[in-house]
């Protein structure tokens, strides 16, 4: 199977400026867990997701020690650390390395990619333009879809 039977067309697209907090409200009304970031020239310089926004707010000490967030708890810890997120710019958090395909790309180099690299949001990028992506949910439809045949 290749991504051209599978990639979602006209992805949704946030600027490397835009804020943490715009970008969330963003996915909630969207209902979307990630976004492709393009500059002014349309070019594709990154992408932001979910993962990359909780992954910003958790102290670097807890990362390696679930243990020591819930001894360490106390009132309004978790919302004090999403404020100082919300008008941090994507591009300090957005992924600048990140794997992109294109149409004949196969559907089973992105699947080992998303394992690897715990990836949400693949751009699909044909002749330097950003025309899809592919998410979980495309990979989901791909394996159902597999499974039917």
């Amino acid at each position: 199977m290749l991504i051209s039977e599978v990639y979602r067309r006209r992805p949704k697209t946030v600027s490397p400026e835009e804020s943490i907090v715009s970008v969330i409200r963003r996915m909630e009304k969207a209902d979307v867990n990630g976004f492709v970031v393009v500059d002014d020239h349309k070019k594709v310089v990154g992408v932001i997701s979910l993962q990359d926004i909780a992954g910003a707010i958790v102290p670097s000490e807890f990362k390696d020690n679930p243990g020591m967030a819930m001894a360490m708890y106390k009132e309004h810890f978790f919302h004090d650390l999403c404020h100082e997120l919300e008008q941090v710019p994507v591009k300090k958090i957005m992924r600048k390395k990140f794997l992109s395909v294109n149409l004949e790309t196969n559907i089973l180099a992105v699947l080992a990619d998303f394992l690897v690299g715990d990836l949400y949001i693949v751009p699909v990028i044909e002749a330097g333009k950003l025309i899809g992506i592919v998410t979980r949910s495309e990979i989901k439809d791909a394996i159902q879809s597999g499974m039917t045949h």
